[in-house]
């Protein structure tokens, strides 16, 4: 019997091992097939990729459609790209890709792309340093893909001001643990003309980032679960349309650009002790229009940034709502909505560069005492918002704990009437009664953000 039972054993060994040598062979030779079908394809031809498993890596160097069927599954060596883009024109959609290299001052990716216009859609990119990564290729549509980095979470983020983020030579993506493991999600660099739409990426190292990319289109996408949910530098002329940035160490640090629009996005849940919502540095001749910046630690942060349009915001149950610093002219903010911030507004001095009034029509500020006699929906008295506490809080954090106390609410209630000498803060000539006007046109997942204004001590506090 125990003759028998080692027998057995051993037949079942074999069978398992001849198994797995033919599943190897199989992926292996599914790969070869594929590469071999790609070379002998016409230029336009389109390739319907059945399920299966296909080791890469693969180069894709003429204009082809590859449609991959359900599970269909490209999967890379570790060493380099997965797939690597070199002609234009090409299409890669509805497949898995996975397994790319780790190496980042090589820029490995799941999808490494150099040719123009391609159309990268439907896919979902796993296990792999950077998801999509454009070099010095235009007009590439990126549509529907979901991307997954290796962190379900990101942690405290550097404070972009004070680390003076840029660009590394040759746009090396370089980090310090511990996130030297983890690359962009899409991360574009001296190329133009892109799309972005409808893309869900979590756990990469920064969502999307921007280099030298310039009249992009960015709609739709939901990036969470990362250290800046967009990053971006030397980028001019695109738009970001009905994006949302939740739950990310920040939402989104915008340097050194101009001729944006951002409008109908959401910026929330965005924390740490350094955090942002919205982060603008040098940022001229820019539209900020009927966003959502909710529940951050610093919902919009303006430093040295010009001609800037902030129209029919809610700013609402973040810790500070709004920072404007003396660097920053030329702005103008009407029509927003100040609601259940700790602190509404801080200030590095008097603010006199900036306009809190466009064609007779201000913002809404909570809990101000707007006199309305002809019941124009707007104030017949200027509102002062003050910032008691500003330069004391950052240097002395502890002074927080004042914020929102009877003593406070009184200076502020004296202030907003009396001008008190020496406070800084903004003057809005023509406050806005009621916040009706102000979110006409912001988006529906403003509902959440009145939920927080109606209950102020569910601001996040840092």
């Amino acid at each position: 019997m125990l003759a028998q039972g080692g027998t057995v054993k051993r037949i079942c060994l074999l069978l398992f091992c001849a198994v797995t040598m033919t599943v190897n062979v199989f992926a292996s030779s599914s790969g070869d097939v594929l590469r071999a079908r790609i070379l002998a394809a016409e230029p336009g031809a389109t390739l319907v990729v059945e399920a299966g498993v296909y080791a890469g890596p693969f180069v894709i160097d003429k204009p082809v459609h590859l449609h991959g069927q359900p599970g269909a599954i490209l999967r890379g060596d570790g060493l380099t790209h997965v797939v690597a883009v070199r002609a234009p024109d090409v299409e890669l959609a509805g497949f898995e890709v996975r397994g790319s290299g780790r190496d980042l001052s090589r820029d490995h990716a799941a999808i490494h792309i150099t040719g123009a216009r391609a159309v990268i859609r439907r896919n979902r990119i796993v296990d792999s340093l950077h998801g999509i990564y454009v070099r010095k290729a235009d007009e590439c549509r990126f549509e529907d893909n979901v991307i997954r980095g290796d962190a379900a979470s990101a942690g405290p983020v550097a404070d972009p001001l004070s680390t003076a983020l840029k660009p590394e030579m040759g746009e090396v993506c370089g980090v310090d643990a511990p996130e030297d493991r983890r690359g962009n999600g899409i991360h574009l660099w001296n190329s133009v003309g892109h799309t972005i739409t409808g893309n869900d990426i979590a756990g990469t190292r920064d969502g999307i980032y921007f280099s030298f990319a310039d009249s992009t289109v960015v709609k739709r996408n939901t990036i969470s679960r990362v250290r800046y949910g967009l990053h971006y530098m030397y980028s001019d002329d695109n738009t970001f349309e009905k994006n949302t940035f939740m739950n990310n160490a920040a939402g989104a640090a915008l340097m050194n650009s101009k001729g944006l629009v951002l409008r109908g996005n959401r910026f929330g849940s965005n924390r740490s002790h350094r955090a942002y919502g919205l982060l603008f540095q040098s940022v001229d001749d820019t539209r900020v229009e009927e966003n959502v910046i909710e529940g951050n630690t610093l919902g919009f942060y303006l430093e040295n940034s010009n001609n800037v349009v902030v129209r029919a915001n809610r700013l609402v149950g973040n810790y500070v709502g709004l920072r404007v610093s003396d660097s920053t002219g030329g702005s103008r903010f009407s029509e927003n909505v100040f609601r259940g911030n700790i602190h509404p507004v801080e200030t590095s001095g008097g603010n006199q560069a900036n306009a809190w009034t466009v064609d007779g029509r201000g913002n809404h500020w909570d809990g101000a005492l707007v006199l309305d006699l002809n019941r124009d929906g707007v104030g017949d008295v200027a509102h002062r918002e003050p910032d008691l506490f500003g330069t004391w809080r950052r240097s002395f954090p502890a002074i927080g704990l004042l914020s929102s106390s009877p003593g406070e609410r009184l200076l502020r209630l004296i202030h907003s009437r009396l001008a008190l000498s020496g406070l800084p803060g903004v003057t809005d000539p023509h406050p806005l009664v009621a916040s009706g006007g102000a979110t006409a046109n912001t988006p529906s997942h403003s509902k959440t953000g009145d939920k927080i204004a109606a209950a102020p001590s569910t601001a996040v506090s840092p």
